[in-house]
């Protein structure tokens, strides 16, 4: 009985403490919570409304995503001219509307793509690496 008993306890002694220090010493992987939302000049040159601006398949799941994270931001990523500037102050605008805070929507010019905007929500601590 003593031999069974060693038998079973050695293996199980040896795995507790292989995974009671593999815990310890390895550091969680934290995954990329940033999620990229586009928004065509297209879709926005359609006239706009309270009911129309929340239906837009973009923004509705930028706002959905936004509201899942404790501390998430939304970044605002505009072609870098006067008439993106334009057109990324207004959708800021729309985001306060639909109950994002100002605080949390950032403004950001030299957007390659001259017909969208990128819409980047992710936590505060990623996006502003």
């Amino acid at each position: 009985m003593k031999q069974v008993f060693r038998a079973l306890l050695s293996p199980m002694c040896l795995a507790i403490v292989l995974m009671i220090t593999s815990v310890s010493f390895v550091k969680p992987a934290l995954a990329n919570s940033i999620r990229n939302f586009n928004l065509s000049a297209e879709l926005w040159a359609r006239p706009r409304s309270g009911a129309v601006i929340p239906q837009m398949e973009p923004l509705k799941l930028a706002i959905s995503y936004w509201e899942t994270g404790t501390d998430a931001l939304i970044i605002l990523s505009y072609p870098g001219e006067d008439s993106g500037e334009i057109w990324a102050a207004e959708l800021k605008d729309w985001l306060i509307s639909l109950g994002v805070p100002s605080q949390n929507i950032l403004l950001s010019p030299g957007f390659q793509v001259e017909d969208e905007i990128r819409i980047l929500v992710g936590s505060r601590q990623e996006l502003l690496k």
